[in-house]
């Protein structure tokens, strides 16, 4: 009975959202008292109010209450944070391992960003419908610079990967045929140098998931 009147304030319905310090210690009082249901409905609840919060507010309680299910989705929002959006707080709400690694990824994506900005994929085979290979290559070249580049290396809001693919087939394309565009187009969503940020991204967050979290026995 006492466990139940003690929980019962987090299922009883209230208007606006639990502050993080409210979440957290209900997740300390789960794990003090080994209440594995009420544990996993307050999960439930960070995970479905999560955008009210700062990723590294959500990084913190994943990593101090062994929460592996709120860690990805935290660090990925990181990971898209520039760092100078970052204060004092925050980074000692990290941790030392979690901020380096932040920072390792960061530049790292920024070098492979440039890159994929500064090296078109080329039109190897032109499709049957092309009736000038060379001023397609020419303005396809053109193009990427003109558009995907820009998107990617904006200097006031670079795009994600995917926004940017998203912008870039809405411009006009000039000589290059249509064939040859939805080619081009079918091999940047197949392509390595575009799936490479995700799989770097999610190889670092498991890491440091593995690394920092112990997870808890009640979930």
């Amino acid at each position: 009975m006492l466990l139940k009147g003690l929980a019962k304030p987090f299922y009883r319905a209230r208007t606006g959202q639990y502050t993080i310090e409210e979440l957290a210690n209900f997740l300390h009082f789960c794990d003090m008292y080994q209440c594995s249901h009420t544990r996993k409905f307050v999960v439930s609840r960070i995970q479905s109010t999560r955008y009210h919060f700062h990723p590294a507010q959500l990084v913190n309680l994943a990593i101090q209450y062994n929460t592996s299910a709120l860690f990805p989705f935290a660090f990925k929002r990181l990971v898209d944070t520039p760092i100078t959006q970052l204060t004092a707080q925050h980074r000692e709400l990290l941790g030392n391992d979690v901020f380096t690694t932040l920072v390792y990824v960061q530049a790292a994506l920024e070098e492979h960003r440039r890159i994929v900005a500064a090296e078109e994929p080329k039109i190897l085979m032109h499709t049957s419908d092309c009736q000038d290979p060379v001023g397609c290559n020419e303005d396809w070249h053109a193009i990427w610079w003109n558009g995907m580049a820009r998107f990617l290396l904006d200097g006031r809001n670079p795009q994600p990967y995917r926004e940017a693919v998203k912008r870039f087939k809405d411009m006009q394309f000039g000589r290059v045929s249509g064939g040859c565009k939805e080619l081009m187009f079918k091999i940047i969503g197949e392509g390595a140098a575009f799936n490479h940020a995700d799989r770097f991204v999610d190889k670092a967050c498991s890491r440091l998931a593995e690394k920092l979290i112990f997870e808890s026995s009640l979930v």
